[in-house]
């Protein structure tokens, strides 16, 4: 079900994360987000935001993550309220790993950690923040 929500969303949308610090090495590590937030990288960090904002229901803060957010439905991001503990998914043990920086861009695979299979989101550093490519979830 929660895969389902998030595909209906991700076909619909774009997000943007944090502001960017210096940049880390193309190709990263995993990051847990149980450690805190700014030991994401700004790309994870972004996609982070947008699964946390969606797990919450939160239109609002779904939207300001979104480069478009009149593509966003609120109905859509109110119906993946409480989608992940329903799928057995603890955000908190969810690894990240960002791929190669290109220009303003890479990819950021997510790891659920209970058996789902790991999805991977494009992003965008527009400005200082970066955004995730709903529409290119793999």
């Amino acid at each position: 079900m929660r895969l389902a929500v998030a595909m209906g969303v991700l076909l619909v949308a774009a997000a943007c994360g944090t502001s960017d610090p210096p940049e880390r090495s193309p190709a990263s590590t995993p990051t847990r987000t149980a450690t805190s937030a700014p030991a994401l990288e700004p790309a994870a960090a972004a996609v982070d935001a947008l699964m946390r904002a969606l797990d919450a229901g939160d239109c609002k803060a779904a939207r300001k993550l979104v480069v478009t957010p009149t593509e966003l439905g609120c109905d859509v991001v109110e119906q993946s309220k409480d989608s992940f503990a329903d799928e057995g998914i603890d955000l908190d043990e969810v690894s990240y790993r960002v791929g190669a920086l290109h220009d303003a861009s890479a990819t950021v695979s997510i790891t659920w950690g209970n058996g789902y299979p790991t999805e991977s989101y494009d992003v965008q550093r527009i400005g200082t923040r970066w955004k995730v490519v709903f529409d290119s979830a793999a």
